[in-house]
């Protein structure tokens, strides 16, 4: 944002990674019985088109359905297996979600601060290392964009050096392998790196914390173009 305005740019796509699936259920709520920092997550997504359009401005995209799905603050995933991550979570739902924006292209869900990733990974790496992040989906009508959200690197540092159950987990191991992984940074990261990402804007709340992001879509849709699916 700049003045209190959204500007229109088009988001950056990133690599969804193995863990996403079609099943998610509509919901803004997603924590379920998972513990740690709780975290409202404000999305709103507008049009990237529109700033070309006389009189320029950003439009929001309402209808589009943002489809969210994020770790644990013990770095797991739902319906994962035991041979990628230390607990098996098949079958489950947890921090996974969609909904549909409103007539301003705003959704919000309820989660939780996300832990950082450790996966097994095929020879010879056998081991993959994430940051924090949220993997996100829109999809406005044909248009589909896949990205991922960061958090500030200062505010994790805080997260783990003294909150429960983050600071228990500065280490992870992963399935077959003995030694153990350190928690990396924004900076160490080679998906937030490649991608030129920023860390989104968080406010603290008496209970957690409100984190905002805004994701452009470029599309038609709002620029008062039928649609062929109307």
């Amino acid at each position: 944002m700049a003045g209190g305005q959204f500007t229109c740019v088009r988001t950056q796509e990133s690599a969804d990674g193995p863990f996403y699936y079609e099943s998610s259920p509509q919901r803004r709520a997603i924590a379920e019985d998972r513990l740690g920092m709780p975290m409202r997550l404000g999305i709103r997504v507008i049009n990237a088109t529109s700033a070309a359009r006389p009189g320029g401005g950003c439009v929001p995209l309402a209808g589009a359905i943002v489809d969210i799905w994020q770790t644990d603050a013990d770095g797991m995933y739902s319906n994962v297996g035991g041979d990628v991550q230390l607990e098996d979570t098949s079958g489950k739902k947890f921090l996974r979600g969609h909904y549909v924006t409103d007539e301003n292209g705003y959704v919000e869900f309820t989660s939780l601060v996300p832990g950082w990733e450790l996966v097994a990974v095929p020879r010879p790496s056998q081991a993959f290392v994430r940051t924090t992040h949220i993997h996100v989906k829109v999809f406005q009508e044909r248009k589909i964009v896949t990205t991922q959200l960061y958090l500030p690197d200062p505010f994790l540092d805080e997260l783990y050096a003294g909150a429960a159950p983050y600071r228990s987990h500065r280490q992870m191991k992963v399935p077959g392998l003995d030694r153990s992984f350190d928690r990396i940074r924004n900076v160490q990261d080679v998906i937030f790196q490649n991608d030129h990402s920023r860390p989104m804007g968080i406010k603290r709340e008496k209970n957690g914390i409100f984190a905002q992001a805004t994701i452009g879509v470029m599309s038609m849709g709002a620029l008062g173009y039928d649609s062929l699916f109307r």
